[in-house]
């Protein structure tokens, strides 16, 4: 059985394996990730892509909570992934290094509203896309892929895209391997090295709708080769896939929810400033704040304190510092914005051996220079923190409500939050989605 072949049947498995808590904790997910989409709508790339429609013309009958007009299928699910993961805050699987949110689950929502199918079928796709577009992260490799200077979500988001899409469309076996063989046929995405902007985000959005492309493309007959993540990708990534490693819960179960709209590797760092700050340690006084990750982590942040844009902005140590200091690490709008000039000097550095902990860690170590010469040290092991379901829903509740509302005329969210929770018994996406355009605001 080839790789594509293994990552289809146990996409296609997983909610069947998947309680209530999982059920609604995929619910969180797409709360979220449509908070993220809200949000994102204000970023300056959103400017940009509505040129980008409007220059070319793109049409169709779709509705979309961040569009004006109605577009096609392709440009929906595009344009909403990359708002999705254009401000750095959506959920994430450590271990793999694959941020399936922005390219699984625009896709779903966008395909169940086009094909008429109910918010149970979102959730099923939700798992299934998480599960094959993690799976193949992990069997690749995860973070070491940075190294070579491949995008993981870049490499693999299509794949989960294409999983989640064909569940929606009702594919059997066959088709749904052919789903993920066409879009293995496009696998690629690499790292931006001097600059981020449009080019890394818009990764993500041609990803996810090359996956949904794949599968409607497999509805009608269309077919490629099975063996493309074996022998081809092994070569053009730098390694073999691993084999599959037997799990009882499915993937989704260990994606982590963003405190920041930073680059993850930097989320330690604040944690370990956290932890000083616990301490007593007067980091608001220090004039230098070294901020160490591990080698394989370092590859696409920077400690830049004048970047192009608020993509590089999120790449930043400097920035995450910066934030950190003024009580605003969970502000968009500080990464928007200039860098305030009394930040103190941020250095960016290795730590090689937090790369042990590597896939499973993204630990941070921070050293903190203080007027009186101390130089005090802080860490963040990067350890998975189990957090109880309760716990975790009033995380992300919280954190879509201050996203969007004082959108939409000062519109509170809590209608949405609940229906949303309730995706299971939804059967109108369609009503569900557009719902969110009354907290995008003008």
């Amino acid at each position: 059985m080839s790789v594509i072949e293994e990552l289809a049947e146990q996409g296609v498995h997983r909610p069947t394996m998947a309680d209530g808590d999982t059920r609604l904790l995929t619910a969180l997910h797409v709360l979220d990730t449509m908070g993220c989409v809200v949000v994102g709508a204000s970023h300056p790339l959103a400017d940009q892509l509505s040129a980008l429609m409007s220059s070319t013309g793109a049409g169709g009958g779709l509705r979309s909570p961040v569009l004006t007009g109605t577009h096609c299928l392709r440009t929906t699910v595009l344009v909403e992934s990359v708002l999705a993961h254009a401000d750095e805050y959506d959920a994430l699987h450590p271990a793999s290094a694959v941020v399936p949110s922005a390219v699984v689950i625009p896709a779903a929502l966008a395909v169940a509203d086009h094909e008429g199918r109910p918010g149970s079928a979102v959730v099923d796709a939700v798992l299934i896309g998480y599960e094959v577009a993690v799976e193949a992260g992990l069997r690749f490799g995860g973070p070491r892929l940075y190294e070579r200077s491949w995008w993981p979500t870049a490499v693999f988001g299509a794949l989960g895209a294409a999983a989640a899409t064909a569940h929606l469309l009702g594919l059997d076996r066959a088709a749904t391997v052919a789903s993920l063989s066409l879009a293995a046929a496009g696998l690629g995405g690499l790292l931006s090295q001097d600059e981020l902007g449009a080019g890394h985000y818009l990764l993500a959005g041609h990803a996810a709708a090359n996956g949904v492309e794949a599968a409607y493309l497999a509805r009608a007959g269309a077919r490629a080769s099975r063996t493309l993540l074996d022998g081809p990708a092994a070569a053009a990534l730098g390694t073999a896939p691993a084999t599959r490693a037997p799990r009882a819960r499915p993937h989704l179960d260990a994606c982590v929810f963003k405190a920041y709209p930073c680059a993850l590797p930097l989320h330690a760092a604040l944690r370990a400033l956290d932890a000083l700050a616990e301490r007593q340690v007067p980091v608001g006084s220090a004039h230098r704040v070294e901020v160490l990750l591990p080698d394989a982590l370092s590859r696409f942040v920077t400690a830049d304190r004048a970047p192009s844009g608020p993509t590089e902005a999120a790449a930043s140590a400097a920035y995450a510092v910066g934030a950190w200091l003024r009580g605003a690490a969970g502000d968009v709008a500080f990464f928007r914005g200039e860098l305030p000039p009394d930040t103190p000097d941020v250095v960016l550095g290795p730590a090689p051996d937090l790369d042990a902990g590597l896939p499973d860690h993204w630990g941070a170590r921070v050293v903190v220079h203080l007027p009186d010469g101390q130089r005090v040290v802080g860490e963040d092991a990067g350890a998975a923190r189990g957090t109880a379901l309760p716990a975790l829903t009033e995380m992300v509740t919280a954190k879509f409500r201050r996203r969007t509302e004082t959108a939409g005329d000062g519109l509170r969210p809590e209608r949405w939050i609940a229906q949303c929770l309730a995706l299971d018994a939804v059967g109108d996406i369609r009503g569900l989605r557009l719902a969110l355009s009354s907290l995008t605001g003008p």
